[in-house]
């Protein structure tokens, strides 16, 4: 390694240098005297061994030119730069300061009125460079110095490119950046645009008010594939003194693709001045929003005049009566003081919540009332078991029900923050054919009518709740709900996997009840053997994998319980089919055997003579060929087909008297309510409370 030589006393483009202040990636930064301009500034200057290059040569140089089109406060500020005594150099401001990235090692996590002005700074050098096509794509702690005056300024444009530029000067598909805070198209080599800076600037604001990067990682590689990959940590979780409205601004300067960001510098920093103001030190910053009730401003306003009477009607000093012609702010409440709170009123979460809540009751009522009027039209039909019947014989009734159902179902997805997903539309669907399906199915007698129909479908549902005829429903259940919850947090993957193993443990008991045969023990190994792989990836995997995932392997369990019942049974049936052919067919060789011995006596008793006279062989028939049985291998595809057509006609007709389908309806909908949940837990997190 090559020892740096002391180059102070030495002069660049009329500067002197001092000392060295600093070491970068491109070479060495000096303090300097500018000898012309009477004042201090810095000279970085391109390290020897990479001045060798021309890549590197064009990389430092391009620093300059981007830095010297830009004239902001929020910017270093570049006076010259070039090539002298034999080395490349920027000639810029000097900053009286320490970079973000110290200060941050140094006193940890910013207070977020400190934290709030030093980004309004970033970002309003970082809208001047986008609005002359300057792309920094390097912003993070350590390139954002701050001076003594607390005045923010970008730095280090190294990375920096124009949108118009023609040279590119990075080779095709390779990543710049620094990976703590590179945004995910940068990851992905791809298409970069000032939203890349803005996702930069949003993962140096959660690491200043956290200390922590946002994804962390043993590689650059790791913490890149988290960038593209995962959710952004809540960073309330971490800091539980960062308001509300900082961890939406940074959930959306962070979102994975550019166009859900802000699209802009000033859009951000519209939201700042919102919330903080022009001058964060004077102005208090809040987790809670505030709501201005007239009613409840009325009444402290009423409470507080005999207080400020009393106060006016004691004599006071002369000193003490000049001061208060003075009007002094309130002292502010001690930190650990409770809020002072009028009684009636809710902070804003709280009324969040309870709004909510409210939304989750209605969606909730809804979905049940319209599952019920999907029952209801089923079973307005007088044919029991026939799908067309209520609209043929009950045209009127059918159709205001079916109506009534969709209209309820309808508003419910009325009420959802986005209005088409596939698995809620998926569920909502299958809730209303099934409980359609279920109505038509129910056993009520001949001319009962839509009440007596509806009656019978509550006493059923109540009767058979337990039934094992509607084991196999609890099993689709438990099913589907663990694979809703598997991939959240412990508590969730603990519920999962017993969920599974549940479901499991159903679909064992369903297919073993009145099973009369053997069932086979490989299959049950086979299926204890999935079970225990899926118990495993249920609790280990957060994102659904092809290869690991819990779902198909509890999935392929229940196929094996199903086959270790079945597999029996159809080698019962195919045994069967087999005696049967076989005295079938032996049956038909005795008798084509015996119709050929009556054809031989008949023909060797017929004698025949050519025209000498002489006697002819008599003309035999030939032996009739052995009829054979079927093959036992299209025995048994008929033995499986009849034995899927008798379990089909058991399980539908035990779900039809007992009311399972009815179940299964309900079941779907509470699903499509978890759904609902989900998304407006998801919603609430992600828009702005302004």
């Amino acid at each position: 390694m090559e020892t740096e030589p002391n180059i102070a006393g030495t002069v660049f483009a009329g500067c002197k240098i001092i000392d060295k202040i600093g070491q970068g990636g491109m070479g060495s930064v000096y303090k300097a005297h500018h000898e012309a301009l009477d004042k201090y500034v810095c000279v970085k200057l391109l390290a020897p061994e990479l001045a060798r290059e021309q890549r590197n040569i064009e990389f430092f140089l391009r620093e300059a030119r981007s830095a010297a089109k830009l004239e902001h406060p929020n910017i270093v500020h570049v006076y010259n730069f070039g090539q002298e005594n034999n080395a490349y150099f920027i000639v810029m401001s000097y900053v009286e300061g320490k970079s973000l990235q110290d200060l941050v090692n140094e006193k940890g996590a910013l207070p977020i009125g400190q934290a709030a002005e030093i980004m309004t700074g970033v970002l309003h050098g970082l809208s001047h460079a986008h609005s002359k096509s300057v792309i920094h794509r390097d912003i993070k702690p350590a390139n954002i110095l701050v001076g003594t005056d607390n005045v923010p300024r970008i730095v280090d444009f190294g990375l920096a490119r124009s949108i118009s530029e023609e040279k590119q000067l990075t080779m095709a598909g390779e990543m710049v950046g620094t990976a703590y805070f590179m945004s995910p198209e940068q990851g992905l080599a791809g298409k970069v645009d000032a939203r890349a800076d803005l996702y930069a600037a949003g993962a140096t604001f959660y690491y200043i008010l956290t200390g922590k990067y946002p994804f962390d990682g043993k590689s650059s590689i790791e913490v890149i594939h988290k960038h593209i990959g995962e959710p952004v940590p809540n960073i309330m979780l971490i800091n539980p003194d960062v308001p509300l409205w900082a961890s939406r601004v940074i959930d959306q300067l962070m979102r994975k693709k550019p166009e859900d960001r802000y699209q802009s510098a000033a859009e951000v920093i519209e939201v700042f001045t919102k919330h903080v103001g022009e001058d964060t030190n004077t102005v208090p910053v809040s987790a809670e929003s505030t709501f201005d009730i007239p009613e409840v401003t009325a009444r402290l306003q009423a409470a507080q005049r005999p207080q400020a009477s009393l106060e006016s009607s004691a004599p006071k000093p002369p000193e003490q009566q000049a001061q208060t012609q003075r009007a002094a702010p309130p002292p502010p409440p001690p930190p650990n003081a409770p809020p002072q709170m009028f009684p009636g009123a809710k902070p804003a979460l709280q009324l969040a919540a309870l709004h909510n809540g409210l939304k989750i009751a209605v969606h909730f009522a809804l979905t049940m009332a319209g599952t019920a009027a999907f029952v209801l039209a089923g079973a307005s039909g007088t044919a029991t078991g026939v799908l067309a019947s209520p609209f043929v014989s009950n045209p009127v009734t059918a159709g205001f029900l079916a109506g009534a159902g969709a209209a309820l179902y309808g508003w419910a997805l009325w009420q959802k923050p986005y209005k088409f997903t596939m698995a809620y539309t998926f569920c909502a669907m299958a809730a209303a054919a099934a409980a359609y399906s279920g109505g038509a199915y129910l056993p009520a007698a001949p001319g009962a009518d839509i009440v007596a129909k509806g009656m019978l479908a509550v006493q059923l549902g109540f009767s058979n709740m337990f039934s094992p005829a509607n084991l196999i429903v609890y099993s689709l259940f438990f099913y589907l709900a663990a694979s809703k919850v598997v991939f959240k947090g412990w508590g969730f993957k603990a519920g999962a996997a017993a969920a599974y193993l549940a479901g499991l443990g159903f679909t064992y008991l369903y297919f073993k009840a009145g099973a009369d045969v053997t069932p086979e023990k490989i299959w049950l190994s086979v299926g204890g053997l999935l079970a225990l792989v899926g118990l495993v990836a249920s609790l280990t995997q957060k994102s659904f994998s092809l290869f690991f995932s819990p779902q198909l392997f509890f999935l392929a369990a229940n196929l094996a319980m199903f086959a270790m019942f079945t597999n029996p049974q159809v080698e019962a049936i195919t045994a069967q089919k087999e005696q049967a052919e076989a005295a079938a067919a032996q049956q038909t060789n005795r008798a084509n055997l015996a119709a050929w011995q009556q054809e031989m006596l008949a023909a060797q008793a017929e004698v025949a003579y050519d025209d000498e006279g002489r006697p002819l062989q008599p003309h035999l028939p030939a032996r009739p060929a052995e009829v054979l049985p079927q093959a036992r291998g299209k025995l048994q595809n008929a033995a499986r087909l009849e034995y899927y057509k008798a379990l089909s006609a058991r399980i539908s007709g035990a779900l039809a008297g007992s009311a399972g389908i009815i179940f299964i309806a309900f079941f779907l909908a509470l699903l499509a309510n978890a759904y609902f949940i989900e998304e407006l837990v998801e919603s609430f997190r992600q828009q702005e409370l302004f």
